[in-house]
């Protein structure tokens, strides 16, 4: 069995860290709020720690999002399985990216 972070525990973190900073909050506020260290956040937004449902609950509440947001645009049986050790590109994530830059930005421009 492969050491390394699967997709979908990769894909979810990637999903965490992008709405994580465009709340401006740091990896030590979101532990506290869901009761981890900053090191277990690290390790969720990484892929390497996989999260259990009442953690990913946790975090969506504390991040002001529906558990499902971590979930979007994933496919429930993938046509064909991604081997864990394949390059993977994050393209999936790229309208997420700009939605969540476009929010910050906004924020600026209502102050």
């Amino acid at each position: 069995m492969s050491r390394r972070p699967h997709a979908i525990d990769r894909d979810v973190g990637a999903r965490l860290c992008l709405r994580r900073r465009s709340l401006g909050m740091s990896q030590a506020e979101l532990g506290a709020a869901i009761g981890v260290t900053f090191q277990q956040v690290q390790k969720y937004e990484k892929g390497i720690n996989r999260m259990a449902v009442s953690t990913l609950y946790e975090v969506a509440k504390a991040l002001g999002v529906p558990i499902t947001y971590f979930l979007e645009g994933m496919e429930a049986e993938p046509f064909h399985k991604e081997p864990d050790d394949a390059p993977r590109e994050v393209s999936s994530l790229k309208p997420l990216a700009v939605d969540i830059l476009f929010a910050r930005i906004s924020r600026f421009v209502e102050k």
